[in-house]
């Protein structure tokens, strides 16, 4: 499974050093179902069975190490060990072979966070945790990888809408395209996340520690030494082309970026970070209220 974390190294395989203060991420109230997923050291605990239709997720982070939850569909006829056996092969590859539905981004312990996504259609769907411990082995290779059914839903179940979005995003390869002269403000807002692809992509959200800047995240990312520069703030795993996730954020004032880890197919594996898609952006304060 080292091959897994090869593919992230511009991401996750540095992110078992990181420590700071954990940011609590609270999403806005929506009319879409909940439901709780709990990842631990190293597996996660949900349901088994989740009905079509509009979903919001909320994953919460209760293990020692910092864990993600990426979401996909396997397609009729794969099986789950098939799928497993072609990430050790390709990882690029793999993922590029099943409908990657979205999920919540990397949480450091104590953290949780929401994202709403539309599951479409019923079938066998897998919850996966790609980042390294210590050692460099993906948690999912440690077990952290578990399935449950998604049942078309009865009547009028699966009519929810998502949450009303406060701002933007289009994934492309290879790039983030935010609203233009947008101000991002503090506080809890929904960001919808669109994959414009053709190439699958995620958008995972990190803040800058105190002082550093993007040279300093580029000098890392070229030598990693010493204390990571910035701090994970969650974020929208990863969806297939034509997908829009709904990220459920908190945040605080400061300086931010976001980045894509997935491997391209179409350059060797090379992580889409490595082709471009980083992108800073600054979170003002509110304006005081007269």
């Amino acid at each position: 499974m080292k091959t897994l974390t090869a593919a992230r190294l511009l991401t996750l395989a540095l992110l078992t050093a990181l420590t700071g203060p954990a940011l609590a991420h609270q999403g806005h109230s929506h009319t879409s179902p909940a439901v709780t997923i709990q990842s631990q050291d190293y597996k996660f605990v949900g349901p088994t069975s989740i009905p079509t239709g509009w979903t919001t997720f909320e994953l919460r982070n209760a293990g020692k190490e910092p864990h993600h939850m990426q979401l996909v569909r396997l397609p009729s006829g794969m099986t789950q060990a098939a799928f497993l056996a072609n990430l050790k092969q390709n990882e690029g590859a793999a993922l590029a072979s099943v409908e990657m539905v979205g999920g919540v981004g990397l949480l450091l312990p104590g953290q949780a966070q929401q994202v709403t996504l539309q599951l479409t259609e019923p079938g066998t769907y897998l919850e996966l945790c790609f980042v390294p411990d210590a050692k460099g082995v993906p948690h999912l290779a440690l077990g952290m990888v578990n399935a449950f059914q998604v049942t078309r839903a009865p009547g009028t179940a699966a009519q929810a809408q998502p949450p009303k979005a406060d701002l933007q995003v289009k994934l492309q390869d290879f790039g983030f395209e935010l609203p233009k002269g947008v101000t991002i403000t503090e506080g809890a807002q929904v960001w919808a996340v669109e994959n414009a692809g053709p190439e699958g992509h995620e958008m995972l959200v990190f803040r800058l520690a105190p002082g550093k800047t993007m040279a300093d995240v580029a000098a890392y990312m070229a030598k990693p030494e010493g204390p990571m520069p910035m701090f994970p703030a969650g974020g929208a795993q990863a969806v297939t082309q034509g997908h829009t996730s709904y990220a459920h954020l908190n945040l605080t004032p400061g300086e931010y970026l976001l980045l894509c880890g997935i491997p391209s197919p179409a350059n060797k594996g090379a992580p889409h970070a490595a082709l471009g898609m980083i992108r800073p952006f600054r979170v003002v304060a509110k304006a005081p209220q007269n």
